[in-house]
């Protein structure tokens, strides 16, 4: 580094004094011309003031004196004796600015003695005729001009060499001095990258390089500090990362990957996906699909997918740096134990509703049979209780059909709403005619769906809007047609919901007042049929109640389901 400073220090200077004295030198030669023509013009005056007939001209150096008459004839030149051959000189520029009275400097090539001259000329009057006037023309060669420069050239070029001599000295000098703290400098920096900062002695002898070294130190300390608790932090990221049983993937918001764990190579079965594109992490086109919808969309969800057989589920967010992260969860085994307790569910259900409906029928008989009144009251409490539990039945295994069925395209046709829910009305009139509560039904509206679907999904609606009201109560089935899709609304002047109960009011067997329940026959499972209706075609589900005022359940089914 010292070397190249001196280097390009030389270069510099030289650069320098070489403008100087291309500068010097023009500045010399204007300097010359300026005195020249002043001197020219002074000896032309003088000999323009004194002029006669028999004036004599000197002969030999530099100047040269031509005397011309009106017509441009040469009567006289101090150059030469016999001007009998000389040509005219009325066309002379000189000449012609004399006779316009604008008399100046003019600088060519003189024809008599092939040398570059400087010509200045200037109007004589000699009489009172017309023609009764000379010129006085006074010349000097250009070359004169040139040797003085010459001559000044070489005192010039001494002093710019000394300079540079001495510039270059001290360049040497002075590079010592400033770059050993700095070569000191970088050896430090180099320090802090491989851990192994050393502070740099500020003991230049400049006060103000020695506080900058000191700033310096300071500084690489704390740098250095800060390097090895980012590198701490950075293995201990690492080791989580390494260590999670979830998969973890990072992508940019062109879905280049930035990030991805051991975890996730195991999952999509790939390995070093690192700047590449989502498409090289894996080709299922759900995954894909849900993470460009957070880049684009810049909000998070919640998404299962399938991949080599396991289940898997996963959650994206978009990041306030522009970044998209996946957290992948295996739950094949959760989905898995889902299922054999959906069919044990399903298969008990079947199995209890036999039985049950067997000790009805005996109950019944006695029923009818006993003369007793003590007997028949028992008889009658057991009735309720076994209606209860086959009604539970019933909804289980209406649920567990949901759940084990899905959604199949040739079994949907066109649904109106409308009709099934005056089918439903007509179906709980003995119901709402013992509670004394009106049913009615407005509007229509027409979906793609299986029919058996949205009458359960009505129905728990309808019913749950009877059993939870007061007697003169009322239950409104509204249906509208929208620019969102179709839209089923259920609302009641019943006994509301209390607040802590309506985020799980839609859970399996969930009640909020477990003795209400009871009284009124509730299952707890027909909320949880009207979510999973909702579920299976990507309808949105709300509700809105108020303790002792009511309740409005609504269902928006989308126009663009794919069903």
């Amino acid at each position: 580094m010292k070397k190249k400073l001196i280097i390009y220090n030389v270069i510099l200077t030289l650069i320098v004094l070489a403008l100087m004295l291309g500068v010097g030198l023009a500045v010399t030669d204007s300097n010359y011309k300026e005195m020249t023509e002043r001197k020219i013009r002074e000896i032309t005056d003088i000999y323009a003031e004194n002029y006669s007939e028999d004036l004599s001209l000197p002969s030999g150096g530099d100047i040269r004196v031509t005397i011309v008459s009106a017509t441009g004839v040469v009567l006289k030149d101090s150059s030469r004796q016999d001007v009998s051959d000389m040509e005219n000189h009325i066309d002379r520029e000189e000449i012609i600015a004399a006779l316009n009275g604008e008399p100046r400097v003019v600088e060519r090539e003189s024809e008599t003695l092939g040398t570059s001259m400087m010509y200045y000329a200037e109007k004589v009057t000699v009489s009172e005729s017309a023609d009764g006037y000379v010129f006085i023309r006074v010349a000097v060669p250009v070359e004169s001009s040139r040797s003085y420069i010459l001559k000044s050239l070489v005192p010039m070029i001494s002093i710019l060499v000394v300079v540079w001599a001495g510039g270059t000295i001290a360049s040497v000098l002075l590079s010592g001095v400033l770059l050993k703290p700095l070569q000191q400098v970088k050896e430090g920096l180099a320090g802090i990258e491989r851990g192994t900062y050393k502070e740099i002695p500020p003991t230049t002898g400049d006060e103000d390089l020695n506080v900058i070294l000191s700033g310096i130190n300071d500084l690489g300390s704390r740098l250095q500090t800060s390097m090895a608790e980012a590198r701490g932090e950075k293995q201990k990221l690492d080791y989580v990362l390494n260590n999670v049983s979830d998969g973890i993937a990072v992508f940019d918001v062109g879905l280049n990957v930035l990030i991805a764990n051991p975890r996730i190579y195991e999952i999509f079965g790939v390995k070093n996906v690192k700047g590449k594109h989502i498409e090289v992490l894996t080709a299922d086109k759900t995954f894909i699909s849900e993470v460009s919808d957070c880049a684009t969309g810049k909000a998070g969800g919640i998404f299962q997918f399938e991949t080599d057989g396991r289940y898997y589920m996963c959650t994206v967010r978009y990041t306030d740096s522009d970044m998209i992260i996946a957290v992948i969860s295996d739950v094949t085994e959760s989905k898995n134990r889902e299922k054999m307790r959906l069919e044990f569910f399903a298969n008990a259900s079947h199995e209890l509703k036999t039985p049950l409906t067997s000790v009805k029928g005996f109950n019944d008989l006695i029923s009818m049979q006993s003369t007793d009144e003590r007997i028949v009251e028992y008889s009658r409490r057991a009735d309720k209780e076994i209606n209860r539990v086959l009604n539970l039945i019933n909804d289980m295994l209406g649920l567990s059909r949901l759940e084990n069925s899905g959604l199949s395209p040739e079994r949907l046709t066109a649904v109106r709403l409308e009709e099934v829910a005056g089918e439903v009305a007509e179906n709980l009139k003995l119901l709402s005619d013992e509670k004394e509560v009106s049913v009615t039904v407005s509007g229509k509206g027409e979906i793609q769906a299986e029919r058996e679907h949205i009458y359960e999904l009505i129905k728990n609606l309808a019913e749950n809007g009877i059993r939870y009201n007061k007697k003169g109560g009322r239950v409104k089935i509204e249906i509208a047609e929208g620019k969102d899709g179709v839209t089923l609304k259920v609302q009641d002047n019943g006994m509301g919901i209390e607040t802590q109960d309506q985020s799980r009011i839609f859970e399996r067997f969930y009640r909020g007042s477990k003795s209400r329940s009871r009284e009124t026959g509730g299952t707890g499972l027909g909320l949880s049929i009207v979510k999973h209706v909702c579920e299976l075609y990507g309808a949105e589900l709300t509700l809105k109640s108020k303790l002792g005022a009511g309740t409005v359940i609504s269902v928006v089914f989308p126009r663009d389901k794919d069903a």
